[in-house]
């Protein structure tokens, strides 16, 4: 048998949690293949290459580990990535990931409706995650890491007088926008092209810039 990659792995997920979330209920048959996957990939070096890569990286996250959540029968939550402080563990909720993804598809379906422009919030969120919706699925997932990754620094936090932290409610897309972007370095890095021109990605940040008086 050849050995398991990531592409390969991500693929089986994508699947089997498309098939779950269509079904429009929890279906037994797909969450025991879902739950088998995800039991051999946490034993495979899958988990500690993806740790290594998107969490060591980072100051406090070096000795941190992910796994990808297994509900042991149950059916799958809402969320797509969570972080338990207490044992250090990143975990990723793939049918949660696919669920973000699909999301984006429904922003970019849905852009021009009042309920999508209802404050500029609102809007440059559902227009952003519109864009990412050109990025394959497992680059999402990366981003969704990340995204994680920069709650758990608090990179939105910004100090104010008298030393006091506050932090920018903007409905999560800072950092999204942060881990799209650390995305974007890595993807650099390793492949030395750009990623959005890559996959036409038309997003220029200081557009969707509001500063505060």
């Amino acid at each position: 048998m050849a050995p398991r990659t990531l592409a390969s792995t991500w693929r089986q997920f994508e699947k089997l949690a498309k098939s779950y979330l269509g079904d429009g209920a929890a279906n037994d048959k797909d969450i025991g293949q879902l739950q088998d996957l995800t039991q051999r990939v946490n034993k495979s070096r899958i988990v500690d290459a993806l740790a290594t890569m998107f969490l060591a990286p980072y100051a406090g996250l070096d000795e941190a580990h992910i796994h990808f959540l297994d509900t042991e029968g149950e059916p799958y939550p809402e969320w797509d990535i969570q972080y338990d402080e207490a044992t250090c563990t990143l975990l990723v909720n793939p049918v949660g990931v696919i669920r973000f993804a699909l999301r984006c598809d429904d922003s970019f379906e849905k852009l021009t409706t009042p309920e999508a422009r209802r404050d500029f919030e609102t809007y440059r969120l559902k227009a952003y995650m519109a864009e990412l919706r050109k990025l394959p699925c497992r680059l999402l997932l990366f981003t969704l890491i990340l995204r994680k990754v920069a709650e758990i620094l608090k990179v939105t936090e910004v100090e104010k007088r008298g030393g006091e932290t506050e932090d920018i409610t903007d409905g999560g897309y800072m950092n999204l926008l942060w881990g799209f972007k650390e995305v974007e370095r890595m993807y650099r890095e390793m492949k030395g092209v750009s990623l959005r021109a890559e996959y036409g990605l038309l997003w220029y940040e200081s557009d969707w810039y509001v500063g505060r008086n």
